[in-house]
């Protein structure tokens, strides 16, 4: 693909910004927007202290000399292999950056050889736009399996992030699915780019065109696929808080296990999407609302439950602690209700110290699902609704699913 041709991508990606199918001439022509097995996409994304961004995704190349069970990029696999010099990706985002498409650039990558030479590759874009190009703004880079300390570290001086998947909590499921993917040793990664974040030393490099700061200012993250192994999400959730909690990782990320057909693992069970969608909801009550991954509620399986949210399980399970009395509740308390967030638990505080009362029409107000609260709170003693919880017309892990076997997995770039 020419230069021209990469930039007609990138203008049909910032138009149509949806999940799609199709082959790269197709993205070229405009016909579709990004696929992930494509060395390019664009997303939104809002991320809670550095606001609404839309990030330019790089796959420095789609080869890749690991054969892991699951991966959509595995060596074994027949599919289309693309890879792209450095610098011509950098001048490419640089079009769509000048352009004011995207904010913001995420850079990741196949393994082809092996990771010291996917790792400099990446290294080279990151210098490219620094050094050469003079970029100021934001990156955030994911560091390969197998990755050298201080390839690790001249990017965590680079980068606003750095990221690298653990995949999965336990050893032996990587064992079973990976290429020698270490979870000790992936650990280490992470706790170096929290070193170089924290410590007292100079965070970026000389040359850096940024104003002087601290290093991958924006911390780490980490993805776990769901569904990859036997481990609960009970052990998942203590793993990820453990390292939100110790200053590791900024957040993590989940992916429900999709089979990708011409792998090894085609013919497994593919992980339902609202059980990703549930860890999400359970890492927001740790890192957000004070929950502790102990005080959730899990089913006899270790898993949380599909059929309600975990803030809603959670106040089901401890009904003698409700209603919640507004004229005395301290910030944590109101925090547990059902329907109430931080920002409307904020104005809540507020409101209460000048209101001679509080209804659900002040609730609604405030942005609270009020019909949701409503049931939960009481002013003065007075309990300000009905329960209003709809039960769930099936059980979601009852439902017997139709097998499917995916050409890519979403998460893979995440």
């Amino acid at each position: 693909m020419d230069t021209d041709q990469k930039i007609r991508v990138l203008m049909s990606q910032a138009l149509q910004d949806q999940e799609g199918n199709g082959s790269l001439k197709d993205l070229s022509e405009g016909w579709r927007t990004r696929v992930p097995l494509d060395p390019i996409n664009i997303r939104s994304l809002s991320d809670r202290g550095f606001g609404k961004t839309r990030i330019f995704r790089i796959l420095l190349t789609n080869a890749c000399s690991f054969d892991c069970a699951y991966c959509p990029m595995r060596e074994g696999r027949d599919l289309p292999r693309h890879a792209l010099p450095p610098a011509t990706l950098a001048d490419a985002f640089l079009t769509a950056y000048r352009k004011q498409w995207v904010s913001g650039l995420f850079i990741t990558s196949g393994i082809p050889k092996n990771p010291r030479w996917a790792m400099d590759r990446m290294i080279e874009l990151v210098e490219t736009l620094r050094f050469r190009r003079g970029y100021t703004g934001y990156l955030h880079a994911k560091a390969v399996s197998g990755a050298e300390p201080e390839q690790v570290e001249r990017l965590a001086r680079l980068c606003d992030r750095v990221s690298y998947n653990l995949e999965a909590v336990c050893q032996a499921t990587l064992d079973r699915t990976m290429t020698g993917k270490s979870f000790a040793k992936g650990l280490a990664v992470l706790d170096r780019v929290r070193t170089i974040r924290t410590s007292a030393g100079p965070g970026r490099l000389a040359g850096d065109p940024r104003p002087p700061g601290p290093a991958v200012s924006a911390g780490a993250t980490t993805q776990v696929v769901v569904g990859l192994g036997p481990e609960t999400d009970r052990e998942v959730l203590e793993v990820t808080a453990g390292l939100w909690r110790d200053g590791t990782i900024h957040h993590p990320q989940f992916a429900a296990f999709r089979p990708i057909e011409n792998t090894p693992m085609e013919q497994a069970r593919e992980t339902p999407v609202l059980r990703e969608n549930r860890l999400y909801q359970a890492d927001y009550l740790i890192r957000r609302y004070g929950f502790s991954p102990e005080e959730l509620v899990f089913g006899e399986s270790g898993n949380l439950p599909l059929r309600r949210d975990p803030k809603l399980e959670w106040a089901l399970t401890h009904a003698d602690s409700f209603p919640v009395e507004i004229t005395t509740a301290d910030r944590r308390t109101l925090l547990r209700v059902p329907g109430l967030g931080p920002k409307t638990v904020d104005s809540i505080l507020q409101l209460r110290r000048r209101a001679a009362a509080v209804g659900l029409s002040d609730l609604r107000r405030i942005g609270a699902a009020a019909s949701r609260a409503a049931g939960f709170l009481a002013w003065r003693g007075k309990r300000l609704g009905d329960f209003a919880i709809q039960e769930p017309l099936f059980t979601p892990e009852d439902v017997p699913e139709k097998p499917r076997v995916y050409g890519f997995s979403p998460g893979t770039f995440r």
